[in-house]
């Protein structure tokens, strides 16, 4: 084997090595790198009798939270844009689910672990209250009303039977109150108004009386 050749087949051997080692620091990197992240709206649910402001952050960037959507009793919010995640869940995936109770100014966090991603879809981020006080996070393409959905309550939030009576109560002493001042001015009613007015008056005591009769019949 003359020189020439032999130096061929050298160079060719340490740039094959060199290329086999490059493309093993590419695939460690990419294996020991983070996962590729995406922008997802942000949705609120609230299963309590409580009203709450709930907001979502990454337990590793400080920089990347969202949410703020308050929520009465029972209630689900709108979409907020945008918070980012992985692409693909991975184990050990977890936010930080931040939130406050009307009307106490004290804010309270919870560091949750998001379950996988139903179907692999790194859909909208839900945050939910629960009546135990214990926020939750998952990252799903489907509702709350869906099989697919993997959060803890299947389904949108009900009443229970204690909220409704205090609503229904506290409708009721608002009616009330509107029906004493009505028929007031009706009783003081010295001359001075019209006859359309007085019409309008007696209407509308007269729905009034309807609004109290079909609240103190209704059930929770």
């Amino acid at each position: 084997m003359n020189f020439r050749r032999a130096s061929r087949l050298v160079f060719l051997f340490v740039g094959l090595t060199a290329l086999l080692a490059a493309c093993a620091q590419v695939k460690e990197q990419a294996q020991s790198g983070k996962p590729q992240s995406v922008g997802a709206g942000v949705e609120s649910i609230n299963y309590s009798g409580k009203e709450v402001l709930l907001m979502v952050r990454d337990p590793n960037d400080k920089n990347n939270g969202s949410g703020g959507d308050s929520l009465n009793p029972y209630s689900t919010g709108g979409t907020i844009c945008c918070f980012s995640i992985p692409l693909e869940w991975h184990p050990g995936l977890q936010f930080i689910v931040e939130y406050q109770f009307y009307p106490d100014k004290t804010w309270h966090e919870q560091l949750v672990d998001v379950p996988p991603y139903p179907e692999g879809i790194a859909g909208r981020v839900w945050l939910a209250m629960h009546e135990d006080g214990r926020a939750e996070a998952v990252v799903s393409n489907f509702g709350p009303t869906r099989p697919e959905w993997p959060g803890r309550v299947k389904g949108r939030p009900v009443q229970s039977d204690e909220y409704a009576l205090k609503r229904r109560n506290e409708r009721l002493t608002t009616q009330r109150a509107i029906l004493i001042k009505l028929e007031d001015g009706l009783a003081a009613d010295n001359g001075m108004r019209s006859r359309e007015d007085l019409d309008r008056l007696k209407a509308a005591i007269a729905n009034t009386k309807d609004r109290v009769r079909l609240l103190e019949e209704q059930k929770p």
